[in-house]
C-alpha cells in the first residue's frame, strides 16, 4: 500500500471515531475507550517517519485535527496523572502530526506535556528529535522556540495551565489570555502587542465546587452539562452596583447547562470573591438581573445566567423567565459541602 494510501485510510479511521463534548473537560476527566483508539492511528500515521506522515497530515480536515489536538491534550494530562512519559510521547505524536501551525496550542499545552516529559525524566533533546522526525519543517522551528522557553519555566502556571485537585483526580485548567490591541508608538512603528492574562488564585478548592454543581444539575436529567472552563464575572450581571468590566475575583469557572426537553439553556458561574468583596450586596444585585438568580456564602458564589436568545419577541408577555429555585437548593448544598472549601482534601 502507498504512503497516500495509508494516509488516506487513517484519515477515515479518525473521522470515525470523533470525541463527545464531554471528553474536552479537563477538570472532572474520565478516560475514554476512544483515546486508545486514536492513539492506534496515531501511531501508526507516524510510525513511516516523515513521508507517511506528511502524507497523513496533508489530507486531514478540521474535524480530524480538533480530534487530535483534543487526543494530544488528553493523552498529556494522562501522562501527569499516571507519571508516564510514555502517554506524554503519544501526546507530543499527536501534536507534531496538526496539519497547520496554528493548530496547535505551542504557548499552553505543548509546553505543559514538555513539562510533563520533564518531571517524568524525560530527554527534551530526543523529545525535540522526535517531533521532528514526523512534524512539517515549519512545525519544528516552532517547536524549538517552546522548547528553548522551558529553560525559563520553572511551573505549569507558566505554561498558561494551573493544576487542580477535584474527587474526579488531577485535572487541568487552561488559562484565559488576552492580547491588548496594537498600537503605533513613535515614527509610526507599531508597538508588540501585551498580553493580559487572567490569574486563577482561589483560596479554596473552586473546581470542586464547580464539578460538585454541574454533577448535580447533571443528576436532575434536566439539563446536561458542557466542560468546566475558567471565565469571568461580567459588570453588566450586576446591574448597576459594579464598576468597570468585570467583577474582580480570586478566582471564576463556569459551564453551560444545556436544557433537554425544550428547556433553556443557562450558564453557572463558580467564583470566589475578594476578601474585601461585599458577597451578599453583589449576590443581591445578581439576583434582580436580566432573570438571573444567585446563591453565596461568606466569599463564594453561585451564579444562574439565562442564555441570550436571539429570537425576536413579538410581546413581552412571551419571553420566558427560568424558575431557578431547583438549582438553587443544589446550589446551596453545594456551597455546604467541605469537599470544595480545602485545596488539599483529595490530594
Amino acid at each position: 500500500m502507498s504512503a497516500d494510501s495509508r494516509g488516506s485510510a487513517l484519515r477515515d479511521e479518525l473521522a470515525l471515531h470523533p470525541y463527545e463534548v464531554s471528553a474536552g473537560d479537563f477538570v472532572r476527566f474520565r478516560d475514554d475507550a476512544n483515546d486508545d483508539v486514536v492513539a492506534g492511528i496515531v501511531r501508526t500515521a507516524s510510525f513511516g517517519g516523515a513521508q507517511d506522515s506528511e502524507e497523513f497530515r496533508r489530507g486531514l480536515g478540521e474535524e480530524g485535527a480538533n480530534t487530535l489536538r483534543l487526543f494530544a491534550m488528553r493523552r498529556t494530562l494522562q501522562g501527569r496523572r499516571r507519571a508516564s512519559l510514555g502517554l506524554v510521547s503519544e501526546a507530543m505524536d499527536g501534536f507534531a502530526l496538526l496539519p497547520t501551525l496554528g493548530d496547535a496550542p505551542w504557548e499552553s499545552w505543548l509546553k505543559a506535556a514538555l513539562f510533563v516529559a520533564r518531571s517524568c525524566t524525560g530527554d527534551l533533546e530526543m523529545i525535540g528529535e522526535r517531533f521532528a522526525d514526523v512534524a512539517s519543517v515549519d512545525a519544528s522551528a516552532r517547536f524549538d522556540v517552546a522548547l528553548e522557553s522551558m529553560s525559563r519555566i520553572d511551573t505549569l502556571s507558566q505554561c498558561r495551565i494551573v493544576e487542580v485537585t477535584t474527587n474526579y483526580g488531577t485535572g487541568f485548567l487552561e488559562m484565559l489570555v488576552f492580547r491588548n490591541p496594537a498600537t503605533t508608538g513613535l515614527f509610526g512603528a507599531p508597538t508588540r502587542l501585551g498580553v493580559n492574562q487572567i490569574e486563577y488564585e482561589p483560596t479554596t478548592n473552586l473546581a470542586q465546587l464547580a464539578a460538585s454543581m454541574a454533577d448535580k444539575l447533571d443528576a436532575t436529567n434536566q439539563v446536561v452539562t458542557s466542560p468546566i472552563g475558567q471565565d469571568q464575572l461580567a459588570a453588566t450581571s450586576f446591574s448597576l452596583t459594579v464598576s468597570g468590566s468585570y467583577v474582580s475575583t480570586a478566582g471564576c469557572l463556569s459551564f453551560i447547562a444545556d436544557g433537554v426537553n425544550e428547556r433553556e439553556a443557562f450558564t453557572v458561574f463558580v467564583a470566589e470573591l475578594l476578601e474585601d468583596a461585599d458577597t451578599a450586596s453583589l449576590a443581591a444585585a445578581a439576583s434582580t438581573t436580566d432573570g438571573q438568580a444567585a446563591v453565596y456564602d461568606t466569599r463564594r458564589l453561585i451564579l444562574f445566567s439565562p442564555q441570550p436568545s436571539f429570537d425576536e419577541i413579538i410581546d413581552d408577555s412571551e419571553e420566558h423567565v427560568i424558575n431557578f429555585e431547583d438549582f438553587e437548593v443544589l446550589a446551596r448544598s453545594a456551597l455546604n459541602d467541605l469537599a470544595s472549601a480545602n485545596w488539599t482534601l483529595f490530594s
